[in-house]
């Protein structure tokens, strides 16, 4: 992909250098449209924002054809999605800031907010479904100060479109395309008096998956088949507004296949498994799988929030945001990816949070304004994971299976359980003085207690389900040493943000700041050995970043710059190695790099939007089981990533209007494990989407015909190395070319 990737690169770096003389003066009047974020807790134009953010809204986040929240990283410099457990589980990663450790205990380094209630847990995060999206802000660099979670890296706001007391309308809009891709969603708002208005929103996804089950009967993995429901509720009165939010969603599908290929020397080293199972993918194609197991997964969530702003004075502003909510997880995976059972893994979790964020706003219209709050949150999480190995010995010669009675290794599954409860205390400042009319103060504080429990762990061991007839699991044989454990942790942090801004002119805004992130401890959720029973510290991060937003050519072009240097400790991440699954920390790390984002109004009809992010993240103290990785590069950190989009109004008729639309991504190599293994990296790859927009009369109506994946690329979004257990590595693949319609009628 040497070409693309070189095209996009040329493209971004020619578009950076556009001066006035591109433009005509009969272009003088285009101006692009002032972008509004709420990245610091008040509405403020993007270019006055002292912070690095990227904004998605509805349009592009319909061009770019975005399912749910992994899609996010796409168009945002140095953000990236990581598939650690394929569509069921959303991992993001930002400026090298990643998790690896993908047990449903777990939470991110990124953190996910909807409607600023935080979905961390991941039965939580992995429920989310964007529909009816107002916007979604993607900020850069450790949140402390202004989101009510810290977060090591970076923080996703997802913003959902609210009720309003202007009129009565909304929308329904369908989609078709290949793997049977079929889409329904809509919205409708209602005014009921001239202080109460309520809207509901919907959407159904399903298709047949894009992976090729080739086991005779097997069903097709990696399906979509999910429904989600909001209803919203405002009143507005003269001193206060609030918003009721309900909401619920649904997944049944197979899970994303899995693809194991056999490490070297293949088939003639035994195959994938243990034993000489002589399992080999032989011929079958990157999209092509033999699974004998193909269970669907299973996601369910609902909850309320409750957003309440209230005046009380024309100065002071109090907001409460009150939440619960619910989930269910479970996710059966067929892990060697072949017709035998080799290896399977089940993960399930239930997840109850609540969550309540206080702050009180002042902001007198004078030089210093400032914002102080509280925040509780609390999430209980009953959790299991099961992996069956070796059920049958993987060559259909034997007609009996395994018997882990006999061998206690072969046919046994392998279980735990335990309970998780995790609560947060928090007390956060964030304030700014105006020191004159050009510059700007930027100052916040955050206080941290977090306290984690665990109890009830155990571990057990039974007969596995096998190919040979047995129904199902059988019972536990006995223990595999954790019985009943209980154990608590506790940390605490302080936090914050120092930074400075200057406004050069109307045009140009140069901001510098200092801040700290924070990741509180975790326990191994994969603990079945007594050895594997453990926490890790948590993660720090010291931020020093540099940054310009300038608005050129008239108001028809933006280009912002962000530099930045990361010191980060203890990274969390996870090891499978010799059966076991352990989770350590990283010594210290290195990151530094930058990003470079431009939107311009080129002519009358061509929009262009460009990104391209530059990272080097290595590691400056690191060692497992006696090899030191000082220097390696850390997981899901490509070199560089770049993005571009480009909008052409092609036709503007009195009845018809055609779009087009084309958007593309490049990331340069990158490796999901700290070895920075080659057999197990992504080589650089570019991926190209093209779409046409045609509106039909008073814009009631809107046809899209568009390709994702133009040219068919096959990547990979995460590895795991089981080469030491396995002879085997495992992967999960990115989508192949997708393409279809869609229609949405406004009314």
């Amino acid at each position: 992909m040497r070409a693309p990737s070189l095209t996009l690169l040329s493209a971004g770096i020619a578009l950076a250098g556009l001066s006035n003389s591109v433009f005509s003066a009969s272009d003088a009047n285009f101006q692009l449209e002032e972008v509004v974020v709420m990245a610091q807790k008040q509405l403020e134009s993007l270019q006055e924002a002292p912070v690095t953010v990227t904004v998605l809204n509805q349009e592009s986040m319909g061009n770019y054809q975005l399912r749910n929240a992994q899609e996010l990283a796409a168009m945002t410099p140095n953000m990236q999605m990581l598939g650690s457990n394929g569509d069921s589980q959303l991992v993001l990663g930002m400026r090298g800031v990643t998790q690896s450790d993908y047990s449903p205990n777990g939470t991110g380094a990124i953190a996910l907010y909807v409607d600023e209630v935080y979905m961390g847990a991941t039965p939580l995060a992995s429920g989310v479904q964007l529909f009816d999206i107002e916007r979604v802000e993607m900020l850069l660099g450790p949140q402390g100060t202004l989101f009510g979670k810290n977060a090591t890296g970076g923080a996703v706001n997802i913003l959902t479109i609210a009720p309003n007391l202007e009129e009565n309308g909304g929308y329904l809009g369908l989609g078709l395309g290949n793997y049977q891709h079929q889409n329904i969603n809509g919205a409708y708002n209602v005014v009921m008096s001239d202080k109460l208005a309520g809207r509901i929103a919907f959407t159904h996804t399903k298709n047949d998956g894009f992976v090729d089950n080739k086991y005779p009967g097997g069903e097709n993995p990696s399906q979509i088949n999910e429904s989600a429901l909001r209803a919203s509720f405002l009143y507005e009165d003269e001193s206060y507004t609030a918003v009721l939010r309900l909401h619920k969603s649904r997944s049944r599908a197979v899970h994303s296949s899995i693809m194991m290929i056999e490490a070297d020397d293949g088939v003639a080293n035994g195959g994938v498994g243990i034993g000489n199972t002589g399992y080999s993918r032989g011929d079958l194609g990157f999209h092509d799988v033999s699974s004998n197991r193909t269970e669907q997964k299973e996601f369910d969530l609902q909850g309320l929030n409750l957003t309440v702003n209230y005046d009380l004075s024309e100065t002071y502003t109090l907001t409460s945001i009150t939440s619960f909510d619910d989930a269910e997880y479970f996710v059966p995976e067929d892990a060697d990816g072949s017709p035998w059972r080799l290896l399977e893994d089940d993960f399930s979790a239930k997840t109850q949070q609540f969550s309540q964020d206080l702050r009180l706003t002042a902001d007198d219209g004078g030089d210093f304004r400032y914002m102080v709050g509280l925040y509780y949150n609390t999430d209980t999480t009953d959790g299991e994971t099961r992996f069956r190995w070796l059920a049958d010995s993987g060559d259909g010669s034997q007609p009996l299976a395994n018997n882990c009675e006999d061998t206690f290794f072969l046919g046994c599954y392998y279980a735990n359980s335990y309970k998780q409860t995790r609560k947060t205390l928090a007390a956060y400042f964030h304030s700014s003085y105006q020191i004159t009319d050009a510059l700007g103060l930027t100052a916040g504080l955050r206080y941290t207690k977090d306290t984690t429990k665990v109890k009830d762990y155990n571990s057990y061991y039974g007969q596995a389900q096998n190919s040979f007839g047995q129904a199902a699991d059988g019972p536990a044989l006995g223990s595999l040493g954790l019985d009943g454990r209980s154990e608590t942790i506790s940390d605490s942090n302080v936090s914050g943000k120092l930074g400075l801004d200057w406004f050069v002119n109307d045009d140009v805004m140069v901001y510098g700041a200092f801040s700290t992130g924070y990741r509180g401890s975790a326990f191994n959720g994969f603990a079945f050995d007594p050895s594997e029973f453990s926490s890790v510290a948590p993660e720090k991060l010291t931020s020093w970043e540099v940054g310009v937003k300038t608005t050129l050519q008239d108001g028809r072009t933006r280009l912002n710059i962000a530099a930045f240097h990361y010191s980060y400790e203890n990274q969390q991440f996870l090891i499978f190695d010799n059966g076991l699954q352990t989770l350590l920390n990283a010594g210290e790390s290195e990151i530094k790099g930058m990003e470079i984002q431009l939107t311009t109004r080129a002519t009358e009809k061509l929009y262009i939007n460009a990104g391209i992010g530059l990272l080097d993240a290595q590691y400056q103290e690191m060692s497992y089981a006696g090899a030191d990785l000082s220097g390696n590069t850390l997981p899901s950190s490509p070199d560089m990533n770049a993005n571009l989009s480009v909008d052409y109004d092609l036709w503007q008729g009195d009845d018809v209007a055609i779009g087009l639309h084309y958007d593309g991504t490049y990331n340069s190599k990158q490796y999901f494990e700290p070895f920075n293994d080659n057999r197990l990296a992504q080589e650089s790859y570019a991926l190209h989407n093209v779409r046409v927009n045609i509106s039909l009369a008073d814009e009631s109506h809107h046809v899209g015909v568009f390709v994702k994946n133009l040219t068919d690329k096959e990547y990979v979004t995460y590895s795991v190395d089981l080469s030491g257990d396995w002879n085997g590595m495992f992967f999960f693949r990115g989508a192949p070319r997708t393409f279809g319609l869609d229609y949405k009628f406004n009314f």
